[in-house]
């Protein structure tokens, strides 16, 4: 914007003015520091040496804002998870055995490993959606190979390896897998495949869908290396096909692959080796860069793999004695509301089988259980059942008579299904509880203990009311007639 000469002097009258006044402000405070030095000076010693020394502090604490407003302190990252190695593995599948968990698979898919690892071969698995034209490229690269491209797509059911020799002369293994999106047996398979190979091809026709990103982003969570191929590029002019590839990269880095993954485009059909060339490069390239970094992340890969198929399976045995504690605790929760003189007596019955449970549950998660924090997790747990106890008598109530002969029963039966809907609600939150974060946090717990609270209702209090008509029956038949 240009400026009139009119502005352009009030702009310099003002600049001139501010200056005499920064400058006399200047003037002003040099001589009022000089006379308060002087009076300091000659002024009792301690005065002035607790006057310096009170400026000096203040002098360093605005230094030290000044420096943390400019330099802020960077939160220091999480040390990463080291890899699982061979040893760690075989440690666990030792706990695993012991435990009496079923390691069959794990076993199996280390004993794969062994074998391809005698074997010596590189394995490049082919891997994508139905219809990408992952078969294609395989009879491209290896032309007498039987992998049939099916006109619908989803033509290859199972995975069928092929040798290939590169161009630079070395012999590997082609793994065509079925696309992703069959049957889920399928879908297993293609990835079970994928990350026993040294180096996936992953097959596209088109910008990535949000199933194919997940598939990418799980492959790069594992440090897999990847070739991500835009196939079937003759449906697109050399522009729009350019276009596509720079979006695969970036949704490639989005997804967590490393800088070595490449994107490159082929056209499998109709082209002959020109529209294979860019891959057999990419790979070649590949290849070439280090063999035993490939088998060394190909090893980290499985084991990685194998770890977490142990983890499901321990987490599906403490899921199972989970329930299995909190049914038993939720049955003496009913007898003993049924034995009780008051059916008020405590919401809880009695701190005393809340804190086993709280205890015994802790003890199967390995989860360290402080007194502090389960009378933390029980106060905070009771507090909400008061406020809900007349709606869980009411509904026990109701499903009461749903039960032939039992009619409009209250009373101590009624109490005892709503101290069971209690106990069963509160096992199953701390149970969600530590499986999530492996420690007692009482206000986890309760939240989730107050969602457990509403959750299918009708059902739990149907499944209760029989334990309490049963612990009824059963405690009419022990008493003397």
């Amino acid at each position: 914007m240009k400026l009139s000469m009119t502005a352009r002097l009030l702009l310099v009258f003002a600049i001139v003015l501010a200056t005499i006044a920064i400058a006399g402000s200047a003037i002003s405070v040099a001589g009022s520091l000089a006379d308060v030095w002087d009076r300091l000076r000659d002024g009792p010693l301690p005065v002035f040496l607790g006057l310096v020394a009170f400026v000096i502090g203040v002098a360093l604490l605005a230094g030290w804002l000044v420096w943390r407003l400019l330099f802020p302190q960077r939160r220091r990252r999480r040390p990463a998870t080291p890899p699982v190695d061979e040893a760690t593995l075989a440690l666990r599948l030792e706990e695993a055995r012991e435990q009496g968990l079923d390691i069959s698979v794990a076993e199996r898919e280390l004993r794969e490993l062994a074998r391809r690892r005698e074997a010596g071969a590189l394995y490049l698995c082919f891997f994508g959606e139905i219809g990408a034209g992952k078969s294609s490229l395989i009879r491209a690269l290896v032309p007498d190979a039987d992998a049939r491209a099916g006109v619908t797509g989803g033509t290859t059911r199972g995975v069928t390896h092929y040798r290939w020799r590169t161009d630079g002369g070395d012999d590997v293994i082609l793994a065509d897998v079925p696309g992703s999106g069959l049957e889920p047996g399928d879908d297993e398979a293609g990835l079970a495949e994928a990350v026993r190979a040294h180096v996936v091809v992953y097959v596209s026709e088109a910008d990535l869908t949000r199933r194919q990103f997940d598939d990418l982003a799980a492959l790069a969570a594992i440090g897999k290396p990847m070739i991500l191929v835009l196939n079937k590029t003759d449906r697109y002019s050399d522009q729009e096909a350019g276009m596509i590839v720079s979006r695969l990269g970036d949704r490639l880095r989005e997804a967590g692959a490393d800088g070595d993954a490449l994107v490159v485009s082929a056209a499998a059909i109709g082209q002959g080796d020109s529209g294979t060339a860019e891959l057999r490069q990419a790979l070649q390239r590949l290849i070439d860069s280090s063999p035993d970094a490939l088998d060394t992340l190909r090893d980290r890969a499985v084991f990685h793999v194998v770890d977490e198929r142990l983890g499901l399976a321990e987490q599906q045995r403490r899921s199972a004695a989970a329930e299995d504690i909190v049914r038993g605790y939720t049955r003496k929760a009913i007898i003993g509301a049924l034995a009780a003189v008051s059916p008020g007596t405590d919401v809880l019955i009695q701190g005393y089988l809340g804190t086993a449970m709280v205890r015994e549950l802790c003890k199967l998660y390995d989860a360290p259980a402080r007194d502090v924090e389960i009378s933390r997790l029980l106060d905070l747990s009771q507090s909400h059942v008061g406020l809900t106890l007349p709606i869980l008598l009411a509904v026990a109530g109701n499903a009461l008579k749903a039960f032939p002969g039992v009619g409009t029963i209250a009373g101590g039966v009624t109490h005892a299904v709503a101290y069971g809907l209690i106990f069963d609600a509160l096992g199953r939150g701390l149970s969600m509880s530590l499986a999530e974060g492996g420690d007692l946090r009482p206000a986890a717990a309760a939240r989730l203990f107050r969602e457990s609270l509403g959750e299918d209702l009708k059902g739990r209090t149907l499944r209760i009311a029989q334990m309490a008509l049963e612990g009824e029956q059963g405690d009419k038949g022990d008493r003397p007639s």
